[in-house]
């Protein structure tokens, strides 16, 4: 690896970690992180409504195995059942699809499991010197296709799936949502399995418009870029627009809810605003909900609290799925 790529990624590594509190917290007193074999057995823990399915394969790149889990309700019988799918956070180059045990996550889970709604949590390729934001973005459309050409053995409705995530993991779930699938080629396995539309879709501070050198300095004005994208901004315009959600809603794109604390210093409430503004412009079916003192990750007491949250969120991925 040259050094200013190898520099390139320690700093962006760094970032990253520095949006995982919990991991950030643990290596700093010494303490040694949990396993992921640890947490998935802890997902029976957390949810206990659900019958749990680890370690689905739904592709592979390389030598690297991308993984799902699959979580039914217990019970559940009859026709095939609406889908929610979690894509996590983590600044693009860290975090895990355990992070659904998070409150903002595992209290909408909890709601679904009793209206009948199948939840997943996926992982993708975290960006590397290997892997850009535009990859992440790949798997996940990939990890859709994956569930619906795969929808009888799941016991899957595939014309009634949605999405959600936060910070990066919102922005990759925007993405997912509004994004033409066929400018999203991903594994051919999978080719020909694009939901047909999706009914909804759930970001809670996600970045948004990565084209506004302003909003967007920390990673189109540096070194950042060439990991994020792929090279430098001014050399990948197409591709930064193309995981910009303020540029890929329109009228007729799936449903949007989005959250955001006017105190976050980590995403500027800038990036929710200005994608209200914009799928009010084209005329999009988008609801905006501002959080007064909320922060990135909503773990200051902010208005709405993160109960209310957990409410509007599961009342309108329910609406979305259901009827």
């Amino acid at each position: 690896m040259k050094p200013s790529a190898l520099l390139t990624f320690v700093l962006f590594t760094s970032l990253a970690l520095s949006q995982q509190p919990e991991a950030g917290k643990a290596a700093k007193k010494g303490k040694a992180r949990t396993t992921s074999a640890e947490l998935a057995k802890r997902m029976t823990t957390w949810f206990p409504d659900f019958d749990h399915t680890p370690d689905i394969v739904y592709k592979t790149v390389g030598d690297q195995t991308l993984q799902l889990d699959l979580l039914t309700p217990k019970g559940l019988k009859g026709e095939p059942a609406p889908l929610l799918v979690y894509i996590h956070g983590g600044g693009w180059g860290g975090g895990d699809r355990y992070r659904c045990s998070r409150p903002d996550i595992s209290g909408v889970f909890k709601r679904c499991a009793a209206a009948g709604i199948v939840c997943a949590t996926i992982e993708y390729r975290l960006n590397s010197p290997q892997a850009t934001a535009f990859d992440s973005a790949t798997d996940c459309k990939d990890a859709l296709r994956f569930l619906v050409k795969n929808a009888k053995q799941y016991r899957i409705d595939p014309e009634r799936i949605g999405t959600i995530g936060g910070s990066a993991g919102g922005h990759l779930s925007l993405v997912t949502a509004l994004g033409d699938p066929k400018d999203f080629p991903g594994d051919p396995a999978l080719a020909g399995f694009d939901p047909k539309s999706l009914r909804c879709e759930v970001a809670h501070y996600p970045a948004t418009d990565f084209t506004d050198v302003k909003l967007a300095e920390r990673f189109v004005g540096s070194n950042r870029a060439v990991l994020m994208f792929g090279g430098p901004a001014d050399q990948k315009a197409d591709v930064i627009r193309l995981l910009s959600p303020v540029h890929l809603i329109k009228k007729d794109s799936t449903p949007v809810l989005c959250f955001h604390g006017d105190k976050d210093t980590v995403l500027s409430v800038e990036n929710a605003r200005r994608l209200f503004a914009k799928g009010k412009e084209v005329g999009a079916d988008i609801q905006y909900i501002e959080v007064k003192d909320g922060n990135h990750g909503f773990s200051s007491q902010g208005t709405p609290s993160i109960n209310e949250i957990v409410a509007k969120a599961s009342d309108f991925v329910i609406e979305k799925l259901t009827k």
